[in-house]
Order: structure tokens, then sequence, then C-alpha cells
């Protein structure tokens, strides 16, 4: 007998998972280019200095990116309860 005879197949789960970086940076940029829309809404006036540019950048970005996350992780939970389970057997080569 040889050893791909005596392998037994497992059971696995297949599924589809989000990436979280990607989730995350994309929430991070659409933070950022709110902040840029909201900084240029701001009456020229009532505008301090450059430095607000700043804070809300920093702000809602950070808001953004806690977002994208937040989205993927529950994206994550909500497609693992429709996964699909299969029998597979180990490759070596």
């Amino acid at each position: 007998m040889t050893e791909s005879e005596n392998q037994k197949p497992e059971e696995v789960e297949i599924r589809r998972a989000p990436k979280v970086l990607p989730m995350a940076l994309t929430g991070a940029a659409i933070g950022a280019a709110f902040a840029v829309v909201l900084f240029l809404l701001i009456p020229e006036a009532n505008r301090s200095s450059a430095n607000i540019f700043g804070l809300l950048l920093l702000a809602l970005g950070s808001l953004g990116l806690g977002l994208g996350v937040a989205f993927s992780i529950i994206f994550d939970l909500t497609t693992s309860r429709r996964a699909k389970r299969a029998l597979a057997n180990k490759v070596t080569e």
C-alpha cells in the first residue's frame, strides 16, 4: 500500500473570508475624503488655521479605519454561518 492509500479524507470548511486590511484602508480613504469635503465646506472666514484640516483628517480617517475594520469583522461573522463542509485528501509533494 502506498502513502496516498493510507490517508483518510478529512472534513474541511470552505468559506469566503473578507480581507481586513483592504477594507480598513478603504474606510480610511473614505474618512479622509469626507474630511477634505468637510474642510472645504467651512466658510473661509470661519477657518482658524490649516491645523483644523490636519485634525479633521486624523479624526475622520481614524474613524473610517475603525468602521472599515468593524464592517469586515461583522461581514466575516455573517459569512461564516454559510460555510460549506467538504471531504478532502491531504496532498504532499
